[in-house]
């Protein structure tokens, strides 16, 4: 016989009770007093975003008493499946962490998502009552298009029509859908092609040493080619480090939850642990910002009227959207499509118009700095493939400025690629041959100090024959990146001979670290163009040029430096003898070094 469970919140509970053998073990007994008293306690983890520098939501993570077994979530939901009360387990926390959520007052007009943990076997449970998840959120007046159920595989899915059915019923009601912990459960890409989520989390079993782990770097961007084509935002969990987090900005992604930034607190505090900054790129193409794009846009507060807006949308016939702004700080965009199909339906307008626009409101629009590149900007718009609203809000240091949009970015990335794309390398995006010897004459007739440093990547013929030209185009692009991080804010020229020959002009003194940082950085991001394998032996064993196997090291940088004073050279053939005979003398050092040469020195020995 099984005794009934008293829930002591009035809200509507799953009507269950508890067997009888509770009270024979001491994990019975703390699982019966959980029950009995619904002692659980919420604990929030935020979800960030890199391009908007921001939490975009939390995922609600149940806990057990402290100081007992059950605080830790696995031994809490493996102690309710041994005694078949997962159901009533999964309702319970469903139910504290809406009401948890409620009581953070400062989250009501941010209005990130709350990510609710749902098993799979709760789902298919024939005893599972439909619609408590809706009667909780509305008891506290949550809104339903804000909460993501997160389906998480404690078991495998055995129907699948049954399955698909449970997530069609939560989709009709409004609730957005994730899965969680890709690539560690039952049916992960099963699920995912089945379901078609609006979010899918990818295991942090993929994210930890992904800086230094090619397979896991391929997986990734498996993943987000997969996620591109069927419309699903990616969340890598568990990051840890910063490292991690800058191999994850490079593949793209934006959305993140780990250690790094924050790790799961009773209070959902909107302050990170880990200084984030807007995350603008070196990107190759055009480098002017978005912010030339910029135009006023005229935005309303989150207190708004459904029918003050629906009023304002009706007077101006050309008004398509309507940022969302709270004190400098954007909230989201109302689309009129949208807004004018809501109230189009039957009792549209009795229903709605006294209810705030945030109901009604788009929290999740694109957000770009007004410092970031150009190209970025254009990139994050075509891997979305929503081009129907046509428009994204500009920010500068977290405050609304404006609104940009998708045409004009066009038309301006157009002029710009059409104006730069003569002379420059196609495939790194940094000015070729042409520029480089206007660079370098310009610095001979002005009569100044300058250096010139020739960069060559080692071992790159027999990597680029070995992997794949594709493979090898991308360490290229990784090079150029790596030499816009390393000269920084320092003056410099950086310029791309061809191949896999790079160069750096600068005035500056400190030529000594900018070649250490190139150095680092390269050695710090070539190892994820290789396999485990092929890291644990340091490198390939691949054809040299007489088509004979040999082991060739893992890719490294040599440097030739030419220290050029005023008046040495009338023009530049002499001066790039010289520079090539100082890049000579830094491959013969072995790589990942640098060579520094004074060019009177050469060019007398020359003589």
């Amino acid at each position: 016989m099984r005794q009934q469970a008293a829930f002591t919140n009035e809200l509507p509970a799953f009507d269950g009770s508890l067997p009888d053998d509770l009270s024979s073990s001491q994990l019975g007994r703390e699982l019966q007093d959980i029950f009995e008293h619904s002692r659980l306690a919420t604990f929030f983890q935020p979800i960030v975003s890199l391009k908007k520098s921001g939490i975009i939501g939390f995922e609600a993570l149940s806990r057990g008493p402290e100081n007992s077994p059950l605080f830790s979530p696995a031994n809490l939901f493996s102690a309710a499946i041994k005694h078949d009360l997962l159901l009533e387990m999964d309702l319970m926390a469903r139910r504290i962490a809406i009401e948890t959520f409620h009581r953070q007052a400062h989250l009501h007009q941010n209005l990130p998502f709350l990510f609710l943990n749902v098993s799979v076997s709760t789902l298919l449970n024939q005893n599972h009552q439909t619609g408590l998840t809706l009667q909780y959120l509305q008891a506290f007046d949550l809104d339903v298009s804000h909460v993501v159920i997160e389906i998480t595989e404690l078991q495998p899915v055995e129907d699948m029509s049954l399955f698909q059915e449970a997530i069609s019923h939560y989709r009709r009601m409004g609730f957005k859908v994730a899965i969680d912990d890709l690539g560690s459960g039952y049916n992960g890409l099963k699920l995912w092609s089945e379901v078609k989520p609006d979010f899918v989390k990818v295991d942090k079993h993929f994210i930890a040493g992904i800086d230094r782990q090619a397979d896991k770097y391929r997986f990734m961007e498996t993943i987000l080619t997969l996620a591109k084509g069927l419309g699903t935002k990616v969340i890598a969990e568990g990051v840890e480090t910063e490292s991690e987090l800058r191999m994850l900005e490079k593949l793209g992604v934006d959305l993140v939850q780990g250690y790094l930034l924050k790790r799961p607190a009773a209070s959902a505090s909107m302050v990170l642990d880990y200084d984030l900054k807007p995350q603008v790129q070196s990107s190759a193409g055009p480098t002017e910002a978005v912010k030339i794009v910029i135009s006023p846009a005229k935005a309303m507060s989150p207190n708004t009227s459904v029918q003050d807006m629906t009023e304002l949308m009706l007077k101006d016939q050309q008004l398509e959207f309507v940022p969302i702004v709270e004190q400098g700080i954007v909230r989201g965009m109302v689309w009129r499509r949208e807004l004018m199909d809501v109230m189009a339906r039957p009792f549209g307008y009795d229903l709605h118009t006294r209810k705030k626009i945030t109901r009604f409101m788009d929290p999740d629009p694109l957000v770009f700095d007004a410092n970031t590149p150009l190209v970025d900007v254009s990139r994050t718009i075509t891997e979305q493939g929503n081009y129907e609203r046509g428009h994204f809000v500009i920010t500068e240091d977290g405050f609304y400025q404006g609104c940009g949009s998708f045409m004009e970015v066009l038309r301006v990335m157009t002029d710009l690629q059409v104006s730069s794309a003569r002379y420059a390398n196609p495939l790194s995006g940094l000015p070729g041959n042409v520029p480089i010897q206007n660079c370098i004459q310009d610095h001979l007739d002005q009569a100044v100090s300058f250096t010139v440093m020739y960069v060559d990547v080692d071992n790159f013929k027999p990597y680029n024959d070995y992997y794949s030209f594709e493979q090898g185009d991308q360490v290229i692009s990784e090079v150029a990146k790596v030499l816009h991080s390393a000269v920084g804010l320092k003056q410099a020229f950086i310029g791309h001979v061809g191949g896999d020959d790079f160069v750096v002009v600068t005035r500056d003194s400190g030529y000594q670290a900018i070649c250490d940082n190139i150095l680092e950085g390269f050695s710090q991001a070539v190892a994820q163009f290789y396999t485990e394998t092929d890291r644990q032996r340091g490198g390939i064993v691949a054809k040299n040029r007489e088509g004979e196997e040999r082991f060739f090291p893992m890719m490294s940088l040599s440097i030739g430096v030419l220290l050029v004073a005023p008046g040495q050279f009338d023009h530049t053939q002499k001066l790039s003898s010289c520079a090539t005979r100082a890049k000579k003398g830094a491959k013969s050092e072995g790589g990942n070094t640098y060579f520094v040469a004074d060019a009177g020195l050469l060019d007398q020995a020359a003589s």
